[in-house]
């Protein structure tokens, strides 16, 4: 049904209400607050998410054993040698590389368990009380950090026990916070500016990369207070705290439960969405969800896009340091660049996709699916490219990065605001049960990795971006194939009677 049609079936006695959709489109409206807001939240995530590992830089004592030096090529040994000579920071905690790997991969543990549960309550208590109980703790278990990883106990409670404890209890709650914002966009997303709040609120995960990467470094050396590297969490919790606040008194679960939204725009939610209201407590057709194609095309294609996500994020620095003999992370530029452009690329792809689909050029299925071909072909390309690059080509590498990076940025159009294209009311527990399943690569991705470049030859290397081009190549070929656009019937099958009481609710 277009929208068109959905507003004259609509309308009855409402007829003086006129639902002018150019002029709802605007930047102070409470379903664009809820994008802003949202937006916030996942910058804040992203950035105590990474905050462990630009602290650990500061805070463990650097290991008494010299790295094994690889044969470096003579045309690059001056470049090397030139680049390596950087200052080391020394820190005060005991914790050798092996417990540090464990320290930083136990959040995924806890981040795994969460997900469908995190839809599910959502669902049925609604995504605002879901998210701020997600935040509050994982704002806790940050200001906790420092005083865990300084504690001198002994067995289980060692400061690395702690730590990977408090990491397993902020993967938890952060594993409540996507699902209960796909839950919310299910409420108050109009379809034709789907794409538009759903990329610009999961951009916050690039900012928050951008931040930290930013300032971690400053407050590492701000030994003035508490020795540098705690204030990172101090000052990540102090504003995870701020943020429930804000949360607390701007967002709400449904513009039929905002106290400040004007009727214009709550009849207009009401009737681009079909009428169909999202009620909590309906049961969940669990089987039908997962006899879905439409839904496996989502969990296919998340699988695979976060085995090349995690593989850019943990590991391709690795290769450019062990193949160009150029450590990426050791200048912010080059750190940030790429999430700098994914950034960019995202929201730029997100306005276009939706002015298609708004002028009719391209259906909601297709935009979705040229949305992902974009995400994976064109990052596969540049990952192989990569491999074959020469070590006096670091910068060009830089550049392929930033571009592979920035293209992957089109999967934000395409398969993230999917699960709200084909069951609105059952959004949350669609994607709760499609990060679960794509959080396993994000601990297997680095031992595969790991295994597959034994030596970190430049040969190896180019093994993996091609098993990983692969990868990504095969994600997008099965969600051009099986991939929807519009309302399932599973996840519409009480509308008739809903926009009944729609229409009612808005007549009083």
């Amino acid at each position: 049904m277009s929208l068109e049609s959905g507003i004259n079936q609509g309308q009855d006695k409402t007829d003086e209400i006129e639902v002018s959709e150019t002029t709802l489109q605007t930047v102070t409206s409470c379903r664009w607050i809820l994008a802003y807001v949202g937006c916030t939240c996942f910058t804040i995530v992203y950035a105590l998410r990474i905050n462990l590992s630009i602290a650990m830089i500061c805070m463990v004592k650097p290991s008494n054993l010299s790295e094994s030096q690889q044969s470096i090529p003579e045309e690059c040994a001056t470049m090397y040698s030139n680049s390596s000579s950087r200052k080391e920071v020394s820190g005060d905690i005991e914790w050798d590389k092996d417990l540090q790997g464990w320290v930083l991969s136990s959040f995924f543990y806890g981040y795994l368990v969460t997900q469908i549960p995190g839809g599910y309550l959502s669902g049925r208590f609604g995504g605002k009380k879901v998210m701020l109980v997600g935040m509050t703790v994982y704002g806790l278990v940050t200001v906790l950090t420092p005083a865990a990883a300084r504690y001198n106990g002994k067995g289980y409670t060692t400061s690395a026990g702690l730590v990977i404890a408090l990491r397993v209890i902020a993967g938890l709650s952060t594993g409540l916070v996507f699902p209960a914002m796909q839950s919310l966009l299910g409420h108050w997303s109009p379809p034709y500016e789907r794409s538009k709040l759903n990329v610009l609120c999961f951009s916050g995960t690039m900012v928050g990369n951008v931040v930290m990467l930013g300032v971690g470094g400053f407050f590492c050396e701000w030994e003035a207070f508490d020795g540098g590297w705690p204030s990172i969490f101090y000052v990540g919790g102090g504003v995870c705290f701020l943020f429930c606040l804000l949360w607390h008194f701007l967002i709400f679960d449904s513009p039929n439960e905002h106290p400040r939204i004007s009727e214009r725009e709550k009849l207009y939610i009401a009737q681009s969405l079909e009428g169909v209201t999202i009620k909590k407590n309906d049961s969940v057709p669990w089987l039908e969800i997962m006899k879905s194609p439409a839904v496996w095309a989502i969990f296919v294609f998340h699988f695979c896009n976060n085995f090349g996500n995690y593989t850019l994020l943990t590991k391709l620095p690795a290769f450019m340091k062990e193949v160009l003999h150029f450590d990426i992370r050791s200048n912010g530029l080059y750190s940030t660049l790429p999430y700098i452009a994914m950034f960019i690329m995202a929201n730029t792809a997100a306005n276009v996709i939706d002015l298609l689909r708004r002028k009719c050029v391209v259906t909601t299925r297709n935009a979705r699916k040229i949305a992902s071909v974009f995400a994976t072909f064109v990052p596969a390309a540049f990952l192989v490219a990569v491999g074959y690059l020469p070590c006096d080509k670091k910068y060009l590498g830089v550049v392929f990065l930033t571009f592979a990076v920035a293209f992957t940025a089109f999967c934000r159009s395409g398969y993230m605001p999917n699960p709200v294209d084909i069951a609105p009311k059952y959004a949350g527990e669609i994607f709760g049960i499609s990060n679960t399943i794509a959080t396993i690569p994000g601990m297997v991705s680095p031992k595969l990795v790991n295994a597959m470049t034994p030596e970190g030859t430049a040969e190896e290397w180019r093994s993996v971006f091609y098993v990983w081009g692969a990868i990504y190549i095969a994600g997008g070929i099965f969600f051009c194939i099986f991939a929807r656009g519009e309302t399932q019937p599973w996840a519409a099958e009480k509308r008739n009677k809903d926009l009944e009481l729609t229409r009612d609710q808005m007549k009083q």
